[in-house]
């Protein structure tokens, strides 16, 4: 049995560690601290540092308020007069121990337990007293009597309080007249809720109370226990004074300290009960995955934002505009040195920019996202930032809703980088461009002739001197169904040939361009969507599934805390 305490608080343990550190990894901005945290590194310290001092010794204190009778009841427990007694108040200022060694527990064992809770006064009983039925039962025993934890005097209260977070079990020592006193109740009971098994209260003074009254006493008192969380809690009447009652609570303290497990559950309740306590005040409700419809909204619009079917039709326009550049019928190509490269104009004809294997971080001159464009990234965000956080309550909603929407001012210049870095499709011309263009230079050669030639012929006509004979194609006799031909001089079926055929091919090259065209500013609007999608992916989603995990994090470590 102790075997499995000890592993369950281990596992609580773990699972507290990581929600504190999930919260401790917050920025200080999200996540304010509170006396939740505080108590919870407190917590953790406590129960290290209880692990490492002796198992073998059970630490039990009287707690209560001035006048409940602890002094007397230490004395009458051990059937000595150790405490002080008297009806100056209040008259407990330190804290005192009785400890029972023997059975193998050996005493200088629990001087650093001891001086870890800062107890100087201490009794050692050397024999078990007669009180007590067996000595060997309450081997290793630690009987603490606390400072009244109302006391008048701050040093004492602090005292008591202090104990009271880090003793093994706490024995409640409440009087009938003020059993039921809110300030006990409400800020000591009941934060204890989840100590019942290391907890035992104890209704002294009992034989003041009339026969009748007793167990109406004792079942009210029983009531207001279950109303604080502590039904499981062992409830005695007992009496200081005549002893009744007596061998009960040694009977009961002796079953604790035999068990050698109330450290292990103190421990696990402390560590249960300040997990509460921490998801009272940073509670995560279930945190959705991220639609995927989010995301590739999101996605959307950035390539929008970024301008990526701007650029996809100037990568297009670009190859359109080199194509009749190159495959153009020369007497008329020139005219496209008065147009400027589209992928110029935007900064983005060149291949991207390395220097030592890194990339040069360079600007393009894409024009800025319109109003409407920005308007829907930043809707686009928020919905992201919605849908990630789902029905998460604060602080961890806003939190993870800030985790889309506070990129928004860094993301223009990081679009842009993306189209910047992103290989364009097209940039480089296609072997055809060079052998079309030879093939224009061979007709515009072949148009030049005719043009020379008749040129040469008409310079004759004007000089009026005779010019040699002109070679010609045809005349073709008809052959019905086909006409006749009539004779072509060879100048003029240079020059007409040539002129139809250059003006054919640059036809037919601008058609070849177009479909070109359009499949290179396909392939650049898919490569610029991978590129906006990888800086989503890594400017937003990536922190954003971050926060995420925080709050999951955080949500299994409380949980495994709490012992669910």
């Amino acid at each position: 049995m102790r075997a499995r305490h000890r592993a369950d608080l281990s596992q609580r343990l773990d699972g507290l560690r990581q929600a504190v550190e999930t919260l401790e990894a917050l920025p200080a901005s999200a996540v304010a601290a509170g006396q939740a945290r505080d108590r919870a590194r407190e917590v953790l310290a406590n129960v290290g540092r209880r692990r490492e001092l002796s198992a073998a010794h059970t630490v039990v204190a009287l707690a209560g308020t001035t006048g409940s009778g602890k002094s007397s009841l230490l004395n009458a427990l051990t059937d000595t007069e150790l405490a002080t007694v008297g009806a100056r108040r209040p008259t407990t200022s330190h804290p005192s121990g009785v400890i029972w060694p023997g059975d193998g527990v050996e005493a200088h064992t629990v001087r650093p337990l001891l001086d870890w809770l800062e107890v100087d006064r201490r009794h050692e009983v050397t024999a078990g007293p007669g009180a007590w039925s067996e000595a060997a039962s309450v081997s290793g025993l630690v009987l603490l009597d606390l400072p009244d934890i109302d006391s008048v005097d701050p040093e004492h209260r602090r005292r008591a309080e202090r104990l009271a977070k880090t003793v093994d079990v706490l024995v409640w020592v409440l009087d009938p007249q003020k059993y039921a006193d809110a300030v006990v109740h409400a800020e000591f009971l009941r934060p204890m809720a989840r100590h019942a098994e290391v907890t035992v209260v104890l209704l002294n003074q009992i034989d003041r109370l009339a026969e009748a009254d007793r167990a109406p006493v004792l079942a009210d008192l029983k009531h207001r226990l279950a109303d604080d969380g502590l039904r499981r809690a062992r409830v005695l009447g007992v009496s200081a004074r005549t002893g009744e009652g007596l061998d009960e609570v040694r009977r009961t303290i002796a079953e604790l300290v035999r068990k050698r497990r109330a450290a292990e559950a103190r421990l696990s309740a402390d560590v249960a009960t300040v997990a509460d306590a921490l998801d009272d005040a940073y509670h995560v409700d279930a945190v959705p995955q991220l639609p995927g419809s989010a995301e590739r909204t999101l996605v959307t619009a950035l390539s929008a934002a970024a301008g990526v079917d701007r650029v996809a039709d100037a990568v297009g326009a670009s190859f359109r505009y080199r194509a009749r550049r190159r495959t153009g019928w020369p007497l008329v190509r020139w005219l496209g040195r008065f147009r400027a490269d589209p992928l110029r104009r935007l900064h983005l004809d060149r291949s991207v920019a390395t220097e030592e294997g890194q990339p040069v971080l360079t600007a393009s001159s894409v024009p800025a996202p319109s109003p409407v464009q920005k308007a829907q990234v930043h809707t686009a965000l928020r919905a992201l930032g919605d849908a990630a956080a789902g029905d998460a309550s604060e602080p961890w909603r806003s939190h993870i809703r800030a985790g889309a929407t506070d990129v928004g001012a860094a993301l223009p210049d990081e679009l842009d980088q993306a189209v910047v870095r992103t290989e364009l499709a097209g940039r480089r011309d296609p072997r055809w461009f060079g052998l079309i263009g030879v093939l224009q230079w061979l007709v515009f050669a072949t148009f030049l002739t005719g043009a020379l030639w008749l040129g040469v012929y008409a310079l004759l006509g004007y000089l009026r001197i005779d010019a040699p004979w002109v070679p010609q194609i045809g005349p073709v006799p008809a052959d019905p169904p086909l006409p006749a031909f009539p004779a072509i001089p060879w100048p003029t079926a240079l020059l007409v040939g040539g002129a139809v055929l250059g003006i054919l091919v640059a036809l037919l090259s601008g058609l070849a361009a177009r479909l070109g065209a359009r499949r290179r500013a396909a392939r650049t609007r898919a490569a610029l969507r991978r590129s906006i999608t990888a800086t989503a992916q890594s400017s937003v989603l990536s922190p954003l599934a971050s926060r995420v995990a925080h709050a999951r994090a955080f949500a299994e470590g409380i949980a495994l805390a709490q012992g669910k």
